[in-house]
């Protein structure tokens, strides 16, 4: 697990994979983060410990305590902030999936017996 520290506190990567990334953040009190966007990331934050505020550039902060959860979407400035105590923040950043993120080189159906490897066109990867 890889620890960074910023002006706001410490983030620790828990997972990371191509399409996610998850972090816990330790926020001391009274701190911010940068005002920011992702072009496409969502930003999904779950208050472990103590509370917290989500600004956007929609116009309002969103006040989160222990338990609660709030999504910023690509595209929309946001910055988190921190209260009196400090805060415990577990931070899930991903790109949104596609049901429709399919290549289909042949429909699916009864097999007739094909082995798939002695099938005529089956295909390595791509």
């Amino acid at each position: 697990m890889e620890k960074t520290h910023g002006t706001w506190g410490n983030r620790t990567r828990t997972f990371q994979c191509g399409a996610c990334l998850v972090t816990i953040l330790e926020l001391e009190p009274n701190q911010r983060c940068s005002w920011h966007f992702h072009r496409t990331m969502f930003n999904q934050f779950f208050v472990i410990i103590g509370e917290i505020g989500v600004r956007t550039g929609k116009g309002y902060t969103t006040r989160l305590q222990r338990g609660q959860t709030f999504t910023v979407e690509p595209g929309v400035l946001h910055e988190f902030i921190t209260y009196e105590e400090r805060a415990i923040v577990e931070e899930v950043a991903y790109v949104q999936f596609d049901e429709n993120d399919i290549i289909r080189k042949r429909l699916g159906g009864a097999s007739n017996g094909a082995s798939p490897e002695h099938d005529g066109d089956a295909e390595g990867s791509v």
